[in-house]
């Protein structure tokens, strides 16, 4: 697992990612503007991101990246087991796996640009 401290470009994120297919999970604090990837489990980011950077559950939204796609719209998904319960605490009582919430994905996508740059 690695929280982001600087730029990363494509190159940088498949040297760090363990999955074979460049297939890489992160989680985005959207409020810290933090991105932490590279974990079997969403949770796990989630977890390492609030016990590192004291990072609060509801700004934390759980993504996938897919680095074999070559423009940003094919390449990050939101898709992820704790985007449910944070869709609940934002007023979505069915939850999702995506973010339901069109501001928190824009927000959400802001930073993940910030530091992953395709």
């Amino acid at each position: 697992m690695i929280i982001l401290e600087h730029v990363y470009n494509k190159d940088d994120i498949l040297e760090i990612n363990t999955f074979q297919n460049g297939f890489v999970k992160g989680v985005v604090d959207i409020e810290e503007e933090l991105v932490a990837l590279d974990a079997d489990m969403h949770y796990q980011l989630a977890d390492y991101l609030k016990e590192k950077c004291e990072s609060k559950e509801e700004n934390l939204w759980g993504f996938n990246l897919w680095l074999e796609n070559d423009n940003f719209e094919d390449i990050l998904e939101y898709d992820s087991l704790i985007n449910i319960h944070n869709n609940q605490i934002h007023g979505f009582p069915r939850g999702g796996m995506s973010i339901l919430d069109s501001n928190i994905e824009q927000r959400a996508t802001e930073v993940i640009k910030k530091w992953i740059q395709i």
